[in-house]
């Protein structure tokens, strides 16, 4: 019988759990001693190290994760530019300083004669000017522009509110990664703790067998087959070791921690992990499989809440304030436009020449401008704006309907854990009834040392099985909290 139990948990390795702690809840005072059993040697493992607890490696990963930065300063980015975007609403002012410098001219140059009759003939020198000064100030102020300026600061808001979504997103995706990650590197962790119990089982039973070899009720062959099963539990607790440190070495990556100062790929491999996981399964409410949940409440807050669908809103707005922008294209132009000079010598001052005096001059103007070759592009940019809408509208309503069979997959697989969790619960109870007839049958003679210790392994098989499936529940509960978009990150 203790053969193919050895089988089983052969089989089990990468599905089941040890479930000490979980099955304590509900178990008989049998089930507790076995369940404490494993967690005093988890204990015994984890003296002396750093408690971490999942929302400590949640708020470790979203601080340090590359992604998480990149995201963020790509929304900062952006944000900036629709700053500057703003700024286009103010006039347009600039101001202008000039110096010349002037070769002299002869003095024929720069002298005018003249003939007039009756009065006969006159000439009047004028000075060779060497230098020339001027400030000007240039005004500009488009009053009417198709609204082109309004419809740039809305599609820049809506780009940095985009890329706000794409910031969440990759967000709620690493706390999700993170905490599965947890909560596999505990299933890691009670699966060793688990296996080195059944070692513990295996020797004894190699003893055991020994023992009644020596008494003569025993055969040669039971004596190779306890050594089997002894050599099979002492290989696969060697797996469990080397899949507890992947599972912290995931966790580790994810959290942003100096994988080689950890040491975890190069420890021993029954070394302790380099932190102690102090988040329990137990510590997680699950709501009872019985109990109803609220589909279309979740439905209806992950569509109002999952930065995915408002992405995608966002992304159809934007499509149609483009639509606006390209058809300011089809309006004219009508800006006020400003100048004061202050110049020496003064162009529109005719006769200047006094090369000490500044003179001030200013203008007023309304300038009309439509581009009437744009026309035709205008058009077409148009047709391709409104195109682009009508696939965001489609990308919108594809997205949303990818949110709801998300919830929806994820309401199933909650529902599912959560049976399966009950139903592993009352084989806990099969595997107690199992254990407690079979101490009477060894005490009245009726059975074997062995076939007790085959009883023993399968309520440990149980309990394993238990927080395995309880394991299952919280990584599906995270799964439907992720779907929904319930959990609030800092």
């Amino acid at each position: 019988m203790a053969g193919p139990l050895a089988g089983l948990l052969a089989a089990a390795i990468g599905i089941l759990v040890p479930a000490a702690s979980a099955a304590a809840q509900q178990a008989t005072p049998t089930t507790a001693a076995s369940a404490t059993t494993v967690a005093s040697a988890t204990t015994v493992a984890n003296a002396g190290l750093r408690k971490l607890t999942i929302d400590e490696a949640v708020t470790s990963a979203l601080s340090k994760d590359p992604g998480v930065m990149s995201a963020n300063l790509d929304w900062m980015s952006t944000s900036a530019k629709a700053d500057v975007a703003k700024w286009k609403r103010i006039p347009s002012l600039s101001a202008s300083a000039g110096y010349t410098r002037l070769s002299e001219l002869p003095a024929a140059d720069t002298a005018i004669s003249a003939d007039v009759p009756p009065f006969g003939s006159f000439s009047l020198a004028l000075p060779s000017l060497l230098n020339t000064f001027s400030f000007d100030l240039n005004l500009s102020y488009p009053i009417y522009d198709g609204n082109k300026v309004k419809e740039g600061i809305a599609i820049a808001d809506l780009q940095t509110q985009v890329k706000d979504a794409s910031r969440e997103t990759v967000k709620r995706s690493l706390a999700f990664d993170v905490r599965r990650a947890y909560w596999e590197a505990v299933r890691a962790t009670y699966n060793r703790s688990t296996l080195e119990r059944n070692l513990d089982l295996m020797k004894k039973n190699v003893a055991l067998v020994a023992q009644q070899f020596g008494q003569g009720v025993a055969t040669r062959a039971d004596q190779l087959a306890a050594q089997m099963r002894l050599e099979q539990a002492d290989e696969d607790l060697g797996d469990a070791q080397s899949a507890q440190r992947r599972a912290f070495l995931s966790l580790a990556s994810l959290m942003g921690e100096d994988l080689s100062s950890l040491g975890i790929s190069t420890a021993a491999p029954g070394s302790a992990p380099p932190f102690e996981l102090s988040t329990e399964p137990e510590d997680s409410s699950l709501p009872v499989a019985s109990a109803s949940i609220d589909e279309a409440g979740l439905v209806s807050g992950a569509l109002a809440r999952r930065p995915e669908t408002r992405a995608a809103e966002l992304a159809r707005r934007l499509a149609e304030h483009s639509i606006e922008l390209s058809r300011a294209a089809l309006y004219p132009t009508v800006a006020v436009t400003g100048n004061y000079t202050l110049a020496d010598p003064n162009q529109r001052v005719p006769f200047q020449t006094d090369p000490a005096l500044f003179t001030g001059t200013w203008a007023l103007g309304l300038v009309v401008n439509y581009d009437v070759g744009g026309v035709p592009a205008a058009l077409d940019d148009i047709k391709a704006q409104t195109l682009a809408a009508s696939k965001a509208k489609a990308d919108e309503d594809r997205q949303r309907s990818a949110v709801v069979m998300d919830v929806e997959s994820c309401i199933v697989n909650l529902e599912r854990a959560l049976r399966d969790l009950d139903s592993t619960r009352a084989m806990v109870a099969q595997a107690e009834e199992n254990l407690r007839v079979m101490r009477g049958r060894v005490a009245a003679g009726t059975a074997k040392d062995i076939d007790l210790s085959s009883s023993e392994f399968d309520l440990l098989r149980m309990n394993f099985a238990v927080t395995n499936k309880r394991i299952d529940a919280v990584i599906a509960q995270a799964d439907l909290a992720r779907a929904a978009a319930s959990e609030e990150l800092k």
